[in-house]
This record gives structure tokens, C-alpha cells and sequence, in this order.
């Protein structure tokens, strides 16, 4: 006998969970069979109840709240969501499951030999029963054939969509024994907060009417909510704004704080949403709609902080002390910062739209839609951008430098997206697109590292042949290692050509460094010193001549007028 005994007694302290017959945790439900998903979706909406009627909506303790998530994960598996958006499982789920299980508790079900098993829905050919639908009723079970689940049977997705109006149909019939009673009104009507629950509890019958699905205080505390949202994100949005209003000449410091204020006007709706579904207790397609514009307003918020976040990075990169503010590589910064946040944001829309439920193809065919029709309506300033790329990438000049461009010669004072902007010698202000400032001639006469002079000057066309040498000697001599003189470039002189009625004597000479004012200077003493000269020397320059041409007017310059009659 003690030869059976003790190894009995050592295979059960080394075995304890088989002694005991606790369940393993880690086990998911059931859902073999129609039976077995409705006694394990049965099962957990027990447990749900029960939690929900200990504890409320706000589990406080972490084993609490392990208990209740884990209840909703398996029945979550004894439904069919494939239709239904992520954004709504999680609503979902719950609102089917309260109201099929309210159904349960009221219907006559058949006994639970009566509901087909794993066997029962097990052809002879071996093949599975494809549905199951509970006698009378439109509750049913379909077999799950793809995916990680294939084999295993769910509530329908249809029986999923109408639970509600399932519910609605049979709620005027009573509980049955051992029914979760008041699942539904206390799931569809509880608040999150215990404070909130004691104050709805204080108010008049008349605010727990129902109507269009939510009762009278559920719909006065969600116009509440939505009013404080509005004025909360309004407030937010005005006060980044001022925070940011004068850019970075404000205070670098202060320019980056009005990040702040986006991103807390991104988080406003969502947490609008969590006190509507959790401290209302909305429930139904109005949470839906509520949610989703809720989501879809933070989530274009979120893309205004994308693409402040990457123009202010920008910003701060363009003004750092080892960049000109101005320059092309600064402008090119701020450029392409503008363009990673639109990208980021337009990926950030796509991500958030699939989580909202909006189809990829949809957003993808709105997205080319709108685009067509954004670049339609903005084709002049979408040159005007790639002509701005193109300056940036060749950079033919730089702020601060003079260029000639078009009919236009001044000193450029700004390279935007759109334009450039040229002071002109005159002190106007010229502004050309940059579309055509990227295919006309630019002329950069601020790169230029010498000014090259060409003075043409007409000597008398009798002037005597050693006159005319003495001029070219004059020329040189007065040139002869003159200020901005270069060896490798040395002054040129000589009597070019005839004229009709003059010698014309070239001078060209190049004046180093290009300091335009400097060689003014030096153009006006040389211009001097060969007048002087040629006046000493006796050598005249001729006048320009011209021709006066009269003629004499006829006599009848006009026909006669007609004749009368």
C-alpha cells in the first residue's frame, strides 16, 4: 500500500495545479463551437457584471483592472469584428456584449445539450457546419475560415451590428433566474467617477428620460463638453498665436514655446472623448460620430504640430550663428524643414486615418483629388517654389550681392519661396518671381574680381599722325601702374579705327579690387589728367557732327474738298 501512497502523494506536490484545478491564465476562451463560445461569452459577461457593480467603471486596483480587461479580451474573441474600424472595436465590443447578454437573460434559450458542440457541427465527410443561429431568434454563429482563428466560430458580424436593436426588441420582457439585472442601465448610464455618479443620482426623474438612445442628463452634460472644448482649444489657439506672434526676433526661447500650444490643443479632443465615453457613458452611433470627429480634429492638430515643429527646427538651424539669416544655404534650410513637415504630416493623416476607420483607397484618392485640385488652383506659386529649388541648388548669387536681372540692376535683399527682392541703385524696391528669375540671364556683377574700363575718345579726323601717336603716348603713360594696376593685366591703348568723321583712340584698362565707388574715384582723375594733357599738347577731340535736312512743303499738301450737290 505505501508502495502506491507515496508516489501519489510526490506526483501531487510536484504537480500542484492539477490537485487544485485551477484554470490556466493564459488560456484564451473557448470558441470551438457554438456552445463553447456562448458559454465562454456567457461566462465572461458574469464576470464583467460583477466587476462593473463591485468597482465601477474605475477599477482602482491593478488585479481589478487585469480581470476586467482580461473579460472584454475573451469576449472580444467570441465576436466576429472584421468589419468593424479599430477605432470602434473597442466600443463596440462592449455595447454588443451588454446588450446580447441583456437578450440572454430574457429569450428562452434552448438547453445547453441542445447547442451544437464541436461533434454536433462535424460533418461525416469531415467537414465543419458553416452557422448556427439560436431557435427563433437572428442570433448567429458563423465558422471563422481564414486567419489565426480559421476553425473556430464567432458571433456573426451582423448579429454584432444589430445586438442594439436586438435588445431594444426585448427589453420590455423580464428577467429570467439568475439574469445580470440592470447590466444594460447601469453600463449605458453610469459615470467613470464616483463623485459624478452621487451627483447624477441627486437629479429629477425627468433627467433620466431617455431620448435617441442617451438620457436628458447624458445629453446636457455632453453639450457641456463640447462647448468646453470648443472654448478650451479657441483660448489655446489664440493665446499660441501671441506667444509666437513677432517669429524669432520675439526671443528664440519664446519662438519654441508656442510649440506648446498646438500640441495641448491636439490633446483637448482626445481627452474630451475619454470623459464623454467614460464619465457620460454615451454610448451608440452618436459616440461613434462624436469620437471620430473628435479623433480626426487632434489628429490635425497633431499635423499643425508637425509642421510647426519642423519650420521652428528649421528656424532655429537658418538663424544659428554659423549661418547668414539671409543667405541661400539658410533659406534652403527653412525650405526643406517646410517640406519634411508637410511630408510627416501627410504620412501622419494617412496612419491616423486608417485608425479611424477611413479606408487607405480613400484617403488616397481624396489625397490625389484635393491635390489636383490644390495644384490647379496654386500652379503660379508651385513655379514659383521649384524655381526657388533650382536658385537654391545653382545659387547664381547670394544676399548682398548686385546683379543685373532682366531690366532690373540692384543689390538683392531677400531670396523668399516666392521671390526675390532687389534693391535697386535708384532705392526702388523691385520684386521678381522667382519662376523667372530661375530662366532669365542674371548678370553677378557682385562676383565680378575686376572692373574693366573702355573709354573710346574721337580725335579730329585731320589730326596730324605724330598728334595722333603723342595721344597713345599720353594714354600710356598716364596708365602706367595706376591705382588697382594688375601685371597680369596691364592697360591697352591704341587707335582702333576710322570713323566718318573722327580718329577714334581705345583706352581699356581693369581696376582691382571691384570696389565700385573706389573706381569711380580713379575714372574721374584719369579723365582729368587726359584732358589736361591733350589741352597742353594741343591735341583738340572732335565735336560729334550731324546734318540738318529742310524741306519745302508742297503747295496743296491736302486734296480739295468735294464739291456740293
Amino acid at each position: 500500500m505505501k508502495k502506491i501512497v507515496l508516489p501519489l502523494l510526490l506526483f501531487a506536490l510536484a504537480f500542484p495545479a492539477l490537485g487544485d484545478g485551477e484554470e490556466h491564465p493564459l488560456l484564451p476562451a473557448d470558441i470551438s463551437s457554438p456552445r463553447a463560445t456562448f458559454d465562454s461569452f456567457m461566462k465572461n459577461c458574469d464576470i464583467a457584471y460583477r466587476l462593473l457593480k463591485e468597482k465601477g467603471r474605475s477599477s482602482g486596483d491593478e488585479q481589478t483592472r487585469m480581470q476586467a480587461t482580461e473579460a472584454v479580451r475573451n469576449i472580444e474573441r467570441c465576436m466576429d469584428l472584421s468589419k468593424v474600424g479599430e477605432f470602434r472595436r473597442d466600443d463596440v465590443t462592449k455595447e454588443a456584449a451588454v446588450s446580447l447578454k441583456e437578450v440572454f437573460d430574457r429569450i428562452e434559450l434552448p438547453p445547453e445539450r441542445k447547442i451544437p458542440d464541436r461533434e454536433d457541427m462535424m460533418r461525416k465527410d469531415g467537414s465543419l457546419i458553416e452557422s448556427w443561429t439560436f431557435p427563433n431568434t437572428e442570433i448567429t454563429f458563423h465558422l471563422i475560415k481564414d486567419g489565426p482563428l480559421a476553425g473556430s466560430y464567432q458571433f456573426t458580424p451582423d448579429t454584432v451590428a444589430r445586438a442594439g436593436e436586438f435588445y431594444q426588441r426585448v427589453a420590455f420582457m423580464p428577467y429570467k433566474e439568475g439574469a445580470t439585472k440592470g447590466f444594460a442601465t447601469y453600463y449605458f448610464t453610469s459615470p467613470e467617477s464616483k463623485w459624478l455618479a452621487r451627483l447624477v443620482n441627486t437629479l429629477p426623474a425627468v433627467a433620466w428620460e431617455r431620448t435617441h438612445g442617451q438620457t436628458v442628463w447624458q445629453w446636457a452634460g455632453l453639450v457641456i463638453v463640447l462647448l468646453l472644448t470648443a472654448a478650451l482649444m479657441a483660448a489655446l489657439y489664440f493665446m499660441g498665436r501671441r506667444v509666437s506672434k513677432d517669429g524669432p526676433a520675439g526671443g528664440m526661447w519664446k519662438y519654441l514655446l508656442g510649440v506648446a500650444f498646438p500640441i495641448l490643443s491636439m490633446l483637448v479632443p482626445l481627452e474630451a472623448a475619454r470623459v464623454i465615453a467614460r464619465q457620460l457613458a454615451i454610448s451608440g452611433n452618436i459616440l461613434y460620430v462624436i469620437k471620430f470627429n473628435l479623433g480626426l480634429l487632434s489628429l490635425l492638430c497633431g499635423m499643425v504640430v508637425v509642421m510647426t515643429v519642423a519650420r521652428r527646427v528649421g528656424e532655429v538651424i537658418a538663424t544659428s550663428p554659423r549661418m547668414k539669416a539671409q543667405s541661400v544655404d539658410a533659406q534652403l534650410v527653412r525650405m526643406m524643414s517646410r517640406l519634411f513637415g508637410l511630408v510627416f504630416s501627410v504620412v501622419l493623416l494617412i496612419e491616423g486615418g486608417k485608425h479611424l476607420g477611413i479606408p487607405l483607397s480613400s484617403l488616397l484618392a481624396g489625397a490625389g483629388v484635393a491635390g489636383a485640385a490644390l495644384a490647379l488652383s496654386v500652379q503660379d506659386m508651385l513655379k514659383n517654389v521649384f524655381g526657388s529649388i533650382m536658385l537654391f541648388m545653382d545659387k547664381p548669387f547670394v544676399v548682398g550681392e548686385q546683379i543685373k536681372a532682366k531690366q532690373y540692376c540692384g543689390f538683392v535683399e531677400e531670396i523668399g519661396l516666392r521671390s526675390t527682392k532687389i534693391r535697386l541703385l535708384n532705392g526702388h524696391l523691385a520684386v521678381i518671381p522667382n519662376e523667372e528669375m530661375s530662366k532669365t540671364d542674371i548678370e553677378n556683377i557682385g562676383r565680378r574680381p575686376f572692373i574693366r574700363r573702355d573709354i573710346k575718345i574721337p580725335l579730329a579726323i585731320d589730326i596730324a599722325p605724330a598728334k595722333a601717336h603723342r595721344a597713345a603716348e599720353i594714354a600710356k603713360e598716364l596708365l602706367r601702374d595706376h591705382e588697382g594696376f594688375k601685371p597680369d593685366r596691364p592697360p591697352r591703348v591704341w587707335l582702333d579705327d576710322f570713323e566718318r568723321d573722327h580718329l577714334r583712340l581705345k583706352i581699356t584698362y581693369w581696376y582691382h579690387p571691384p570696389e565700385y565707388w573706389k573706381f569711380t574715384e580713379h575714372a574721374d582723375r584719369v579723365n582729368r589728367q587726359i584732358l589736361e594733357a591733350f589741352e597742353k599738347e594741343g591735341i583738340a577731340i572732335a565735336l560729334p557732327a550731324f546734318t540738318a535736312r529742310m524741306e519745302q512743303p508742297s503747295e496743296n499738301p491736302l486734296p480739295p474738298p468735294p464739291a456740293e450737290g
